[in-house]
């Protein structure tokens, strides 16, 4: 029953043999004598929540800038390490959550203020292998620090401060022909869950510097948000010259009167006081709590949540009122010890 005519199917000089069948399915063979072999096609993914916003041109200058980066980095950890050093880096974008996740717990991840006109936030994770590496070699040790799964102690923290100055001082460095960033550390955290420099969604650039010491090798990551460098990324970030339509006088009277009439919360805080459970639980109606604040010290004010100004408090026209008397940097100073609080 293999007839030229069975069932509509193929005669005999044209069925495949075995070994044709093998090697098109393994995809190294040669097409069958007669046959045409399809050309493949290369297949590039795309990812939908975060489309590419970096082109290839940034891309190759952005490797370039962190470059000098990292070899500035590897002089300085070498000459004050007193051992050679080898830092290497790689630069890729993710989302902040993505980044979050890609540190470990606990974790050594500094914060500092971008300034330069750009704002916001960034975070450098220093891994605790490597501060656990420069305390002990900042202290005459050897380096060869076993791996201590806790956090940095108070004076282990102020150390690995000192290379963090250092490490943004070289940032801004490598940056001051793009873009003016005068980074400050404004803050530390051991749990990578309780960093917040932007939301878990936004694009951020994440440049992953491998540190090796002989044996020893972590890794440090650098974020920042692509919100940050969007006048770098901005021109010919797509290949071509972005251009603006300018804005009618008409059209900013409208923007700027919907600002006027939107509504703020504003929210005075007092400084932070330590009362015990036990009092807290007993307090009752008429009852006063005392604190050690001054009739004249300085009140946050904070709108929509964040930290605007400072003021003194008063009384207007029989009322309690705040009367502002200076601005105040969104970001709060290092949080002092809460006053005890007494209750009469």
């Amino acid at each position: 029953m293999t007839g030229p005519g069975f069932g509509g199917g193929r005669g005999e000089v044209d069925a495949l043999t075995q070994k044709d069948i093998d090697q098109l399915l393994q995809g190294s063979g040669s097409a069958p004598a007669g046959r045409t072999r399809k050309t493949s096609v290369e297949v590039i993914p795309y990812n939908f929540l975060r489309p590419p916003r970096i082109s290839k041109d940034r891309r190759v200058q952005l490797e370039s800038i962190f470059a000098r980066f990292a070899l500035a980095m590897q002089s300085m950890l070498s000459s004050r390490l007193r051992t050679p050093m080898d830092v290497s880096c790689t630069v890729e974008q993710a989302t902040f959550s993505e980044y979050v996740l890609s540190i470990a717990n606990p974790c050594a991840a500094f914060t500092f203020s971008l300034g330069g006109g750009e704002g916001g936030l960034g975070a450098l994770d220093l891994s605790t292998d490597l501060a656990f590496f420069i305390v002990d070699r900042s202290f005459g040790g050897p380096g060869e620090v076993s791996r201590m799964e806790r956090g940095l102690t108070p004076l282990e923290r102020s150390v690995a401060r000192g290379f963090v100055d250092k490490m943004l001082v070289l940032f801004r460095e490598a940056w001051q022909d793009h873009i003016p960033f005068t980074p400050e550390v404004v803050g530390f955290e051991s749990t990578p869950d309780m960093l917040q420099i932007v939301s878990h969604e936004d694009n951020v650039l994440v440049a992953n510097l491998e540190v090796r010491a002989g044996q020893f090798s972590t890794l440090v990551a650098l974020c920042i948000p692509l919100l940050a460098l969007e006048t770098f990324l901005g021109d010919k970030s797509a290949g071509r010259t972005p251009t603006r339509q300018a804005v009618t006088q008409s059209q900013r009277g409208v923007v700027e009167s919907v600002i006027r009439e939107a509504q703020v919360d504003l929210v005075v805080r007092f400084p932070l006081i330590r009362l015990s459970a036990r009092e807290v639980a007993s307090l009752r109606v008429g009852q006063i709590i005392q604190t050690t604040q001054p009739t004249d010290g300085p009140i946050e004010l904070h709108v929509n949540g964040a930290r605007r100004f400072l003021g003194q408090l008063g009384q207007y026209r029989r009322m309690l009122g705040l009367r502002i008397t200076d601005a105040a940097s969104p970001v709060p100073a290092a949080p002092t010890r809460a006053a005890r609080g007494r209750i009469s």
